[in-house]
């Protein structure tokens, strides 16, 4: 009997980046900071761009970087059943879940690969600055502006990357 447990799964369309049991899982939502631990009151929420740390039942934290997505949290009898071993479908527990469009193991970011990203986002934004504000018609203007909110996040998302992937970025 597993009562009070925490079961935790963080997935995307692709893959499941983690799925199992822990002791707290750690994300930013537009709300501010939430720590979601065994018995947290059932929430539906979205998740920000951030780290997502989960205190896994054994071993050391793990950080994941998220872009974004969806937080639920369900807490009732075999909430975490499958997620969690010896949980019941009666036993009382948690299931978090995070449900990301883009999501990775700090671990395993490829770092070269975020530096070229990085790279490529800065020239692409130095190109477009350098077109923003000069005479055109409405529509291009418009496009060029959107061209560049993408090429903001698309920076952003290369930052974001880089400090989570380095020492003094891990939580």
């Amino acid at each position: 009997m597993a009562e009070h447990a925490l079961g935790i799964e963080i997935v995307t369309p692709e893959h499941s980046l983690f799925r199992g049991g822990g002791t707290a899982l750690v994300s930013s939502t537009s709300e501010g900071d939430l720590t979601i631990m065994a018995d947290h009151a059932e929430i539906i929420g979205d998740v920000v761009s951030g780290t997502v740390r989960i205190d896994p039942v054994d071993g050391d934290p793990i950080s994941i970087v998220v872009h974004g997505g969806f937080l639920q949290v369900t807490t009732g009898p075999g909430a975490a059943a499958g997620l969690v071993d010896g949980v019941s479908a009666t036993d009382r527990s948690t299931r978090a879940t995070i449900l990301a469009g883009i999501a990775e193991r700090s671990s395993e970011i490829d770092i070269p690969r975020a530096e070229a990203a990085k790279a490529r986002a800065e020239a692409h934004l130095a190109e477009l600055r350098s077109v923003v504000g000069r005479p055109s018609d409405a529509e291009e203007s418009r496009d060029t502006y959107v061209e560049l909110a993408e090429a903001e996040a698309a920076l952003a998302r290369a930052e974001m990357r880089l400090a989570t992937a380095s020492p003094i970025g891990m939580h």
